[in-house]
């Protein structure tokens, strides 16, 4: 089953540096990203490619990828 947010990367302009990103976060390369912690989650961390925002789940052994989405639309899929 596709996710909605591989659906928004496969049309996005910014393809290739969106699939880089998730996969960095998979593999946890994440030195060379800002990450901001969002506060009202516990685990939940964001990475912003321009307008473009990349939530994910932060673990000590794996990282998940939840969201990706506009600066606008990003914390409506949060809220499911």
């Amino acid at each position: 089953m596709i996710k909605p947010w591989e659906k928004y990367i496969e049309k996005n302009t910014y393809k290739k540096e969106l699939l880089k990103i998730i996969a960095d976060i998979s593999e946890n390369n994440l030195d060379a990203y800002a990450l901001v912690k969002l506060q009202w989650y516990e685990k939940h961390y964001r990475i912003r490619k321009g307008k473009i925002r990349i939530v994910f789940i932060k673990e000590e052994r794996w990282n998940k990828s939840c969201a990706v989405d506009t600066r606008w639309d990003i914390y409506k899929w949060l809220s499911y």
